[in-house]
């Protein structure tokens, strides 16, 4: 019995990690069709059947033209080894009798067969991919202890490897678009100015993250902004290269124009991203891999290049003497902007080359630097007799500095490219002057000198590992405690036969652990096997208990004399010589870091400018910029259409490498010696006014579109409005309206009824909305008017919340509690503006009832229903039916509240309605008093201050700690200065 639970819970088990593996698949993927999946694991199947499930998904992922499932040969596959996990619900309903499931699944199948044979050759390749999965499960052997197996961390690279493109969350599946613009106009509005955001409108978002570091840089927006076009007659229909090249530079020029003066958050840059694609279709397929935006970057500055190449504009922008491809050529300004030059040495010769980015190295280096220095002097590559290493020093930097950064290699067990996720540190600024051509001399003596130092360290610290690492075994520790602790054992015989110990909650103090993490970890698994033997039984924490110390059976005081001499002596000397050894290293790294530190090597500065990140593996993944905003001095970043500020701290942490699959492939540096390319453009007037006329004329019939697109959503919305409370009001009638109509008519209706005794009654009404009218009657009369204080912001919140996929998905409960959330969020940080700074100038308690309760720390409870109340009390919402779910789920929220609190929650909540409509009353009394004594109407003013000074104090009274009202110092200071004026006059 024994055996055979062992193996029922081995199928189960199995099983689990079956379906557990085509969950992944399906979701990472977001294919559910079990045929594609089938192809897709029976091309990664090796001899024994086995697959590997990063291999799954990758191929699933990758472009079709990449990878063809259909294509792969069914027949170089073991087939007896083939199958799939698609019936693995169905063997999870009887696992008690396998015998006769089998059975009737063999039946099934035969009947299959005869009926329809591709749906058997179907099933018969599921059978394989379900023996495949088992057999690759039970090869998987544990790793950490038993804890995670190999299998599961390879889900898990795949999880991090295949991410979504948008960062909401939300699973994209290949037939999905990639993004929808918001109907409501409002959510696409630009706000003060901020920078705009590019929409991603298809695998686009490491066109966004480029092109958004490229227009932050003053002199390049400037030179595209102003390029002249060449007339269209001067092209010729059998260069289409060139024409390319130039319909994509206008298209660029229309974009920057754009996200300069646009009205919108984001743009759509749809025609540039064509066009870029369009010199890749012909002779390579179009992926998002890092490789390919390499190239992509690349192409996109060689077509910028050949359209300024004899440009007019060109002999008016270009400034000064730069190297470019060819000296015969006219100065291009993007050569001068991109292009540097530098001498390889090597072989004895030299040879002149220019580049347009750098390549840098990331595996084996710690920062920028190291990798500079190894790509510079041919540590990268491999040396040997016939090919020496070269050498390479720069002549020229361009003012624009790009490293890209090789973070992609070829796995040859896997026979594909891998990406690198290697740590590599860059400075904010980055001095290239011990790379220049002209300082060779003195860089070659400062590495020699390096070198040297160096060496001096590494044998400084070999040397101060032995004293820290000491020992000839596995076990070691620092050599200053082993001599503490042999003189501790020695001295131990002296009257410490019996020495009392405190056992405090079981924990024992055990002096022969080393204070520094050793090797190995045989000694602590020791004290902790022997932790527990001391330990039990239990004891109380108080409870005193004699334990004798190790000590030496047979030591004369003379032998103890000479081993205190020895021992103390010894112990002093190795600390001396520890602590001399950690001041040297300490004095050699300092050398060693201010190498390059001097004037003389700080001329050549460059400051980082942008930090272009990709997250995921090569194949996929996502990409944004991090770019330094000059103006303001702060990092911003840029990922699609969303623009916001950063930190250092979290650039460093999504960019560096080492801790997850989001590291940095690409790093612009701007020469800070340079003024027009760190010039920012104070012009306070509108940012459109700074374009040549053509441009404006395309961004103001833009913006003209765009504000008639905002007009007409809302007069939209004002129909809606008072379509649905005109039929509001005729369903419901005055009673609805007027409720003090309704107290006074009481009798009149009465006696109509009596009148008109054989009158059908109403017809009922449903259950939901007789419940919310019988609900509200019992709510305060000032809360309809409180609510009415915010309608435009809960419209705005509910209609996100209904565009939303929460309501698609998650019902109108889910959307109400995110309408809350954002709305809360709102309120409290405008509560946190409320300080003597502000009033009484400007009031943001006026603005709603919370920020006056958040003021006032009033009870959640109460916060929750008023809260709740600006979304139940408008009762327009219901004309939309998604509108009125969202309202009847806010009413029975509002009345589980109501009886949670019960009778003295209900008057606390009446309470505070009160109190602000009085404090709203005090504002008012105040504002007509003031408005008054200005217009010299001193009786009627003293009036209405003297009104609010009663309202006020009577506010404060109203509790023991003082409800906040207007400062009484403001209104006394009025109410004297009109007295006094009234006497004057």
């Amino acid at each position: 019995m024994t055996v055979e639970q062992s193996s029922l819970q081995q199928q189960i088990t199995q099983r689990n990690k079956e379906e557990s593996a085509l969950s992944q698949i399906k979701e990472v993927t977001g294919i559910d069709d079990i045929k594609v999946i089938t192809k897709a694991i029976r091309a990664c199947c090796n001899k024994d059947g086995k697959y590997n499930i990063e291999d799954v998904v990758t191929m699933l992922v990758q472009d079709s033209s990449e990878y063809n499932v259909s294509n792969n040969p069914s027949q170089d596959l073991p087939q007896t080894h083939c199958n799939t996990p698609c019936d693995a619900k169905e063997n999870q309903k009887d696992l008690t009798n396998d015998k006769q499931q089998q059975q009737q699944q063999q039946q099934q199948q035969q009947q299959q067969q005869q009926q329809q044979p591709q749906a058997a050759a179907d099933g018969y390749e599921t059978e394989e991919i379900r023996k495949a999965i088992a057999a690759s499960l039970q090869d998987s052997t544990g790793m950490l202890g038993g804890q995670v197996t190999r299998e599961e961390q390879d889900i898990s690279r795949v999880l991090e490897a295949s991410l979504a493109e948008s960062k909401s969350g939300t699973k994209r599946k290949r037939s999905d678009l990639w993004f929808v613009d918001p109907l409501n106009p409002h959510l696409r509005e630009r706000e003060n100015w901020c920078p705009v955001g590019l929409k991603n409108v298809g695998n686009t978002c490491w066109f966004s993250a480029l092109i958004q570091s490229l227009f932050h840089v003053n002199r390049f927006r400037h030179l595209l902004i102003n390029f002249q076009p060449h007339p269209r007659s001067e092209f010729s229909a059998s260069n289409p290269a060139e024409t390319r090249s130039l319909r994509f530079t206008e298209e660029l020029r229309n974009l920057f124009s754009l996200m300069i003066g646009s009205y919108r958050k984001y743009v759509d840059p749809s025609k540039a991203v064509e066009i870029l694609k369009e010199g890749f279709r012909s002779h390579m397929g179009v992926s998002d891999s890092q490789q390919d935006v390499s190239e992509f970057q690349g192409k996109l500055l060689e077509w910028l290049e050949d359209a300024f190449r004899n440009s007019p504009s060109t002999l008016t922008e270009s400034s000064g003497s730069f190297c470019s491809k060819d000296p015969k050529e006219q100065t291009n300004p993007m050569i001068e902007l991109f292009y540097g030059g530098y001498t390889e040495i090597g072989n004895n010769k030299e040879d002149d080359s220019v580049f347009l980015q750098f390549n840098l190295n990331v595996n084996g280096v710690r920062d920028v630097h190291e990798s500079l220095e190894q790509e510079t002097t041919g540590g990268s590559q491999p040396c040997s007799e016939e090919s020496p290493t070269k050498e390479i020093w720069f002549n020229k930097l361009p003012p624009i500095m790009t490293f890209m950064l090789t973070r992609y290699d070829y796995n040859k067990q896997l026979q594909r490219s891998e990406k690198l996720h290697s740590k590599l540190e860059f400075p904010q600024v980055l001095f290239m002057d011990r790379y220049m051509h002209i300082n060779k001399t003195e860089t070659k003596k400062r590495r020699e000198d390096s070198k040297k130092l160096r060496e001096q360290l590494q044998t400084l610290q070999a040397k101060l590992d032995t004293f820290i690492n000491y020992g000839s075994g596995r076990k070691r520790v620092p050599l200053q405690d082993v001599l503490q602790y042999a003189l501790e054992f020695a001295e131990s015989k002296r009257g410490c036969d019996d020495t009392p110990v405190k056992d405090n909650s079981g924990f024992n103090d055990v002096e022969m652990v080393s204070p520094k993490p050793s090797t190995s970890g045989v000694g602590s698994e020791t004290l902790d096997q022997a932790s527990p033997h001391i330990n039990s039984p239990p004891v109380s924490p108080m409870l005193t208990i004699k334990v004798p110390n190790p000590a030496p059976k047979n030591i004369s005081e003379s032998e103890l004399q000479v081993l205190q001499d020895c021992l103390c002596r010894w112990r002093t000397e190795v600390e001396n010589e520890v602590r001399e050894l950690q001041e040297n290293i300490s004095i050699l790294e300092s050398k060693i870091n201010e190498m390059y530190s001097d004037a003389g090597m700080q001329k050549y500065p460059y400051h980082l400018h942008a930090v272009l990140v990709h997250e995921g593996q090569t194949a996929s993944g996502h990409y944004w910029a991090y770019i330094f905003d000059l103006k303001k001095q702060r990092w911003l970043k840029f990922n699609d259409i969303t623009v916001s500020e950063a930190t250092w701290e979290e650039l460093e942490k999504e960019s560096v490498g080492g801790y997850h699959n989001a590291t940095a492939y690409c790093l612009i540096y701007i020469d800070q010696n340079r003024a027009d390319m760190k010039t920012v453009n104070e012009d306070t007037a509108s940012p459109i006014s700074q374009l040549p006329p053509y441009l404006q004329q395309l961004v103001t019939e833009d913006n003209r579109k765009f504000m008639k697109e905002i007009e007409d959503w809302d007069r939209e919305q004002m129909k809606k409005i008072a379509a649905s409370a005109a039929a509001a009001a005729s369903a419901v009638g005055d009673q609805e309206i007027n409720p003090v109509s309704k107290s006074q008519n009481v009798s009149t209706q009465t006696q109509q009824q009596q009148q008109q005794p054989q009158q059908q009654p109403p017809p009922p009404q449903p259950p939901v909305q007789s419940q919310m009218q019988s609900f509200a009657k019992r709510t305060s009369p000032l809360s309809e008017v409180h609510a009415q204080l915010s309608f435009q912001h809960t419209i705005k919140a509910l209609t996100a919340a209904m565009e939303g996929e929460v309501f698609v998905k998650k019902g109108a409960n889910a959307a109400l509690n995110e309408a809350i959330d954002k709305e809360l969020e709102r309120l409290k940080s405008l509560a946190k503006t409320v300080h003597d700074d502000v009033l009484p100038r400007q009031d943001p308690r006026l603005d709603h009832i919370l920020v006056y309760l958040f003021d006032n720390n009033a009870n959640y409870n109460v916060i929750k229903r008023v809260l709740l109340e600006q979304f139940s009390n408008l009762s327009i919402l219901d004309r939309d039916p998604r509108a009125k779910k969202i309202r009847q789920e806010a009413f029975k929220c509002e009345e589980e509240i109501q009886q949670q609190s019960g009778k003295h929650g209900s008057r606390e909540y009446m309470v505070w309605h009160q109190r602000y409509h009085q404090f709203r009353c005090v504002v008012h009394n105040f504002i007509k008093g003031v408005k008054l004594y200005h217009e010299n109407t001193f009786q009627s003013a003293l009036n209405f201050l003297r009104n609010a000074y009663l309202l006020n104090r009577h506010l404060h009274k109203l509790s023991p700690d003082g409800v906040k009202g207007l400062n009484d110092d403001l209104l006394k200071c009025y109410r004297r200065k009109c007295l006094l004026k009234q006497a004057i006059a």
